[in-house]
């Protein structure tokens, strides 16, 4: 196992110390006992043999039950304490791993899918705790107990420890190399498993989609063939472990045949006496079991490395964006904001903004437009550091953002978006998600503005009413009401809508507009627009092309100048189906 390895093993479980400590002294006492056992019972061979008292094999008997009693009372302190460093360990490790990746910035998410991600931070830390972590215990209980052995096999007789010691290396050389190749193929089998997550994620996040389009047969196929590669990773494991333990149980057999031989002619030739032969080979039938298990464990070791790898993946992707040490708590928000020669390129080297420089002055409402990819999202993404910029800066109020404290900064701002995200709660949870310690009149209120109180006292159970997985259960202008409240009720001075009408019936649309109406009074307003019957009531249009604004004014200036925006408006008009066409008076 690799250093890096030991050294992320060690930095969790050195907290445990005292735990670790106590659950060691049990194993010495542990192996100490089971040593003892095999000398005292030659030595009482011998005695018997030469005395023929029966006293002395009642003492035997007495002395071979306070032994194992004992045993079995620090057995179990040991695997109580080991049982528990582990369980321990695991949580810490998976609460380390949860609260990075909540640190990460969104450009860290692009890296690995949402079931890669729930398969290495709940699988793979499962199969290193039972296979790393358990291991590493058992095979260091396991390793002094088979050194002891050897040990007192030399001292019983070493012309027959000899015999015996020249079975081991080959037993560890034959788990050195079938542990090489289990962990090459269990780290492919863990990748299996994580691409099954995201198929199973994506399955049954999709089943509306799936059966709307008539693909069900398609999505059993594809994971049919992803369930057969995981398979034949797992089959192979189980092939190079098949083969292993008989091999390893053969030579161990091989070793003992030699031992039982040679002892036999040392005791007939009279060298050894009869309890000796009789200790010799109790240790060496001792023996057995640890050798069979330090293959194993090894083994079982090198595949959960591969699991281990990938966890230590997760911990070591940087978070992205972070507070600066030096950070300061952004003032309660006047809502000016400035962008100042911002320009931004994701990693994959693609350019979305190019020398931005806007400045929104507090309580003005602006809507961002342009064509598709010409970095609306991106520009908005930034204001709340989703993103930081690779060039130039953004300030509210004379503040950097990058001077100001995270938790600070967005909660001060206000998200509206698109696809609405509600969590697994009730109602009142979902809207008091930014604020928990809200009042129940505080959330009624904000559900009052959010035009969202009168469908929430129909459901069931109120505003105690379960939504479940993103609350399937309501239709999207639903939904998006409670969106809406969530961010009245957090009460923003600066709010991002992003198309927060879209895809909505007109009796939905227009009760989410005159709630935005609302939330976004005397607050400074980004309303991210696609459709442009969406911006009716921004106060300036900011026009996006090709990660440039190429165009700034009032809607009717715009419209006036006869460019890029104007050309939107006419296509949009033409293309508007039947009597619902939007004029461009409309838009304006």
């Amino acid at each position: 196992m690799s250093t890096g390895a030991w050294r992320l093993l060690g930095r969790f479980v050195a907290p445990y110390g005292a735990y670790a400590a106590g659950g060691l002294v049990c194993l010495l006492a542990v192996v100490g006992l089971e040593l003892f056992v095999p000398r005292y019972l030659g030595a009482t061979i011998d005695t018997i043999i030469r005395t023929r008292s029966l006293q002395t094999l009642n003492t035997a008997a007495l002395v071979f039950l306070a032994v194992y009693g004992l045993r079995s009372l620090l057995l179990y302190g040991q695997i109580s304490l080991t049982l528990l460093i582990s369980h321990r360990v695991i949580a810490d490790l998976r609460q380390d791993l949860f609260e990075r990746v909540q640190r990460w910035s969104l450009d860290r998410f692009g890296r690995f899918s949402s079931g890669d991600l729930i398969a290495r931070s709940l699988h793979d830390t499962q199969v290193v705790q039972t296979t790393v972590l358990m291991g590493a215990l058992d095979f260091l209980a396991t390793a002094l107990l088979l050194t002891g052995i050897i040990v007192m096999l030399f001292v019983v007789q070493w012309r027959l420890a000899l015999v015996l010691v020249m079975v081991i290396p080959i037993l560890l050389g034959a788990a050195r190399v079938f542990g090489r190749e289990i962990q090459q193929v269990s780290h492919r089998a863990q990748e299996r498993i994580a691409d099954l997550a995201a198929l199973l994620r994506q399955a049954f996040g999709g089943a509306r989609v799936i059966r709307a389009f008539v693909q069900e047969v398609r999505e059993i196929g594809r994971f049919r063939r992803e369930n057969e590669r995981a398979l034949r990773d797992q089959l192979r494991i189980s092939q190079l472990t098949a083969v292993q333990v008989p091999l390893v149980s053969f030579l161990t057999a091989l070793g003992l045949v030699a031992i039982l031989w040679q002892g036999g002619r040392l005791v007939t030739s009279g060298t050894i006496t009869a309890g000796d032969l009789v200790s010799f080979l109790v240790y060496a039938a001792l023996a057995v079991e640890p050798s069979v298990a330090m293959s194993r464990l090894y083994s079982a070791m090198r595949q959960g490395l591969g699991a281990l790898e990938r966890v230590d993946e997760l911990r070591q992707v940087t978070d992205g964006v972070a507070d600066d040490p030096h950070a300061a708590d952004l003032p309660p928000a006047h809502g000016h904001v400035r962008f100042d020669g911002v320009s931004f390129a994701y990693g994959d080297g693609r350019v979305a903004l190019r020398d931005v420089r806007l400045e929104v002055q507090p309580g003005e409402r602006v809507a961002v437009v342009g064509p598709s990819g010409a970095g609306k999202s991106t520009l908005i993404n930034l204001l709340p550091r989703f993103y930081d910029p690779a060039h130039g800066s953004i300030l509210i109020d004379g503040h950097d953002l990058r001077t100001v404290r995270l938790r600070s900064l967005r909660r001060q701002i206000g998200l509206v978006p698109q696809d609405t995200v509600l969590f697994d709660g009730t109602v009142r949870e979902n809207i008091a998600y930014a604020r928990p310690e809200a009042s129940e009149a505080e959330v009624i209120a904000a559900a009052r503005a959010a035009n969202a109180h009168e469908f929430i006292v129909q459901l069931p159970e109120g505003y105690e009413t379960p939504l479940g997985e993103d609350g399937y259960a309501l239709s999207g202008g639903q939904r998006q009401r409670l969106a809406i409240a969530r961010a009245v009720l957090n009460a923003p001075r600066i709010i991002i809508l992003d198309e927060a009408t879209s895809a909505l019936d007109t009796d939905s649309e227009r009760l989410i507009a005159d709630a935005l109406g609302r939330l976004m009074e005397g607050r400074t307003t980004f309303i991210i627009a696609h459709r442009l019957s969406t911006i009716r009531q921004a106060d300036r249009i900011i026009v996006l092309d090709d990660g440039r604004i190429v165009e700034d004014g009032r809607p009717d200036q715009l419209i006036a100048a006869d460019g890029v925006y104007a050309r939107m408006v006419r296509l949009q008009v033409e293309e508007a189906p039947g009597p619902s066409v939007v004029s461009v008076e409309q838009v304006e």
